[in-house]
């Protein structure tokens, strides 16, 4: 399973507090009506440039980062 896990790790970033709080207003705009306990991460996203890894169909009524699902992330290590 870590040889699975291990090479995620590399993609995942730490945001501070500080960075991602001034993107919280812009979060909550977009996807605070849906769903307010998706407003941080989609916050964190924001500020880092990042992107969200969800299968949470509220992600879907945002359009400020991209959304990636399990299947999406699967796919981009298919070898094929």
């Amino acid at each position: 399973m870590a040889q699975f896990i291990d090479p995620l790790f590399q993609y995942i970033e730490v945001v501070p507090a500080d960075d991602f709080y001034p993107a919280i207003e812009r979060a909550d705009a977009a996807i605070g009506d849906t769903d307010p306990d998706d407003v941080l991460y989609l916050a964190c996203a924001i500020a880092s440039d990042g992107a969200i890894w969800s299968d949470d169909s509220d992600f879907d009524e945002q359009n400020l980062v991209e959304t990636y699902s399990t299947s999406d992330v699967i796919n981009s290590f298919d070898t094929h």
